[in-house]
């Protein structure tokens, strides 16, 4: 039976890169994020490569959507193998530290932490039942290294990146990994050249961070990898 990956937050970035990647390797896709309208044609373009793929409406703001989304998922593929948690916050949410308020770091952490945890819940009781499964992460490397112009954004980093880790110590007694790979450079396209940015800012295909989430899931040494 083949294994199913549900990619949380999925985009035509590193959500899209991860899910060709884990569908050439032979992994029914499941696209789950907001806006059905893109996820159908990233849908398209992995149909057309060959690989089976489906798409289910989640807002991950909305804990009970995202359950429900994930829920779905389950049913209609019978089970969830590997949780990909992904999303990426607007550059218009990011806020220097102290123009940080409660609104706002409330909100970054709504939107990364409670609802990977959220997402977790859903998947994990399978997994156990199985004594195998894996957790993915996507995150920013300011978790590690903080920057001030994504403070609001790296605090809700930082705490995803311990859930992470937390999760790898706990779940490893039950076969299940967990593991998470921060990026510390400009996710861009094929084909784009170091001289298409500003002199210092590093680049990195949506493709390298694919081959190292899936690197990181075959080999499970490891619980994080920093790119690039």
């Amino acid at each position: 039976m083949k294994k199913t990956i549900a990619i949380v937050g999925a985009g035509p970035g590193v959500g899209f890169a991860v899910a060709e990647k884990f569908g050439i390797e032979g992994y029914n896709v499941a696209l789950l994020a907001r806006n059905v309208e893109k996820l159908n044609a990233l849908k398209d373009d992995l149909l057309k490569k060959g690989i089976e793929a489906a798409t289910f409406q989640a807002d991950i703001l909305d804990r009970g959507q995202l359950t429900s989304a994930l829920q779905e998922v389950i049913h209609h593929y019978g089970a969830i193998d590997i949780l990909e948690f992904s999303p990426t916050p607007t550059w218009e949410s990011m806020r220097t530290a102290r123009n940080i308020d409660i609104a706002n770091e409330q909100y970054h952490l709504d939107y990364q932490v409670l609802a990977a945890i959220t997402a977790v819940q859903v998947v994990l009781p399978q997994m156990l039942e199985r004594k195998d499964g894996s957790v993915l992460f996507t995150t920013a490397s300011s978790a590690q290294h903080p920057v001030n112009r994504t403070a609001s954004f790296g605090v809700a980093a930082g705490a995803l990146l311990n859930y992470a880790r937390l999760l790898n110590m706990d779940l490893k007694e039950d076969g299940i990994f967990a593991g998470i790979v921060s990026i510390g450079a400009l996710v861009v396209s094929e084909g784009k050249h170091k001289g298409d940015f500003p002199d210092g800012m590093p680049t990195i295909t949506a493709a390298e961070v694919a081959e190292a989430h899936w690197n990181l899931y075959n080999q499970r040494n490891v619980a994080e990898i920093m790119l690039p």
